[in-house]
């Protein structure tokens, strides 16, 4: 694994990030009952455009935009965020605006990832399949989906014969999105659990969904299995560090509790990390490592004998606030085995 990986991941935040602002711009509006009367009669006017982000397919997730002419500059904008990966049709927006507002909007979208015009048929299916394939997981869409949705009219999505293929490596690949709360998260977990069992889906981010090109020169998110350059690590402020290390978390692991808890110790470990000689961590983890620790899995094992150093001498009121020696011997003593039996009883 290279630090390559960490870029992408900060790039998929940005990304993210500028799906999230599109979606700002192109909300809902009204009352249920009202903008369904609203959609079907705007059906009824001419075709305008229907395109696609380059990105649902390639990477998981993306935009799919239908316009229909509803005037001499007017259109009606609808526009739906799909994960292929898992939750189908995650989101959908419809907007009535004018040309030039639907261009620039248009033009955001193509900036995060190019946009592709297809015939409508295609759009209305993969977007009918996409659904279909997240309620076979226990998903259903957005509650917005189905008022949107009819923006097609009289589009038949069986007109179009390809066959999409959901999901990452053969497998639903849940991952969350910047604008899910943990209790979203939690369900949606639990909904995949109960259909397809502890071992029949994945969570996290996967490794293609990230292009390093979009990045700006220098620009690194913390990654716990990439050594973070000792010299940039400390050359960042306290804040910044707990900063990177708590939106990684936030990103790929976002049902630990006490998130801020759990950052922090990471910021520790990684301090005496970098700090190389003066402290002896470099060599524990290396050590780990060659024990068959992955390089996250043993920043937690050395954060688990800090965290209990910490907490024995906040017991033992007569210690030393922190006894560096009895530090260093723990950290000696820890072995891959002892941390795995650890986390197999937490």
């Amino acid at each position: 694994m290279s630090s390559r990986n960490a870029q992408r991941r900060h790039a998929k935040a940005v990304q993210r990030k500028k799906i999230l602002e599109q979606r700002n711009r192109l909300e809902v509006k009204g009352a249920g009952g009202e903008l369904a009367v609203e959609i079907r009669r705007a059906a009824a006017h001419p075709l305008h455009a229907c395109l696609v982000q380059d990105s649902v397919l390639q990477s998981g997730v993306g935009m799919v935009f239908l316009s229909r002419k509803t005037g001499a500059r007017n259109v009606a904008l609808g526009g739906f965020l799909v994960d292929a990966y898992c939750l189908g049709v995650k989101d959908a927006m419809y907007r009535e605006l004018d040309e030039g507002e639907m261009e620039e909007l248009l033009a955001e979208a193509a900036a995060t990832a190019p946009l592709t015009p297809v015939d409508p048929p295609y759009a209305r299916k993969l977007l009918r399949d996409a659904a279909g394939y997240a309620r076979s997981l226990g998903l259903p869409p957005h509650a917005d989906y189905a008022t949107v949705e009819p923006l097609f009219g009289d589009v038949a999505a069986d007109a179009c014969d390809v066959k999409f293929q959901f999901g990452h490596e053969g497998r639903p690949f849940y991952v969350p999105g910047p604008t899910e709360s943990p209790t979203q998260i939690r369900r949606r977990i639990d909904r995949l659990r109960r259909r397809l069992g502890d071992d029949g889906f994945d969570f996290g981010l996967p490794e293609e969904a990230f292009s390093p090109d979009e990045l700006d020169d220098g620009e690194m998110g913390y990654d716990p299995d990439v050594d973070p350059d000792p010299a940039h690590w400390l050359g960042l402020d306290e804040a910044e560090r707990l900063s990177q290390a708590k939106a990684y978390h936030e990103r790929c692991d976002a049902l630990r509790v006490n998130l801020e808890i759990h950052a922090a110790i990471h910021v520790v470990i990684e301090n005496q990390i970098a700090m190389g000689d003066e402290m002896p961590v470099r060599q524990a983890l290396e050590r780990l490592m060659a024990e068959g620790l992955t390089r996250h899995e043993a920043v937690h094992a050395l954060g688990s004998v800090f965290t209990e150093m910490i907490i024995g001498a906040a017991k033992d009121k007569a210690a030393e606030d922190f006894q560096a020696q009895a530090y260093t011997d723990a950290v000696a003593r820890i072995k891959a085995e002892d941390w795995r039996r650890l986390a197999a009883d937490s």
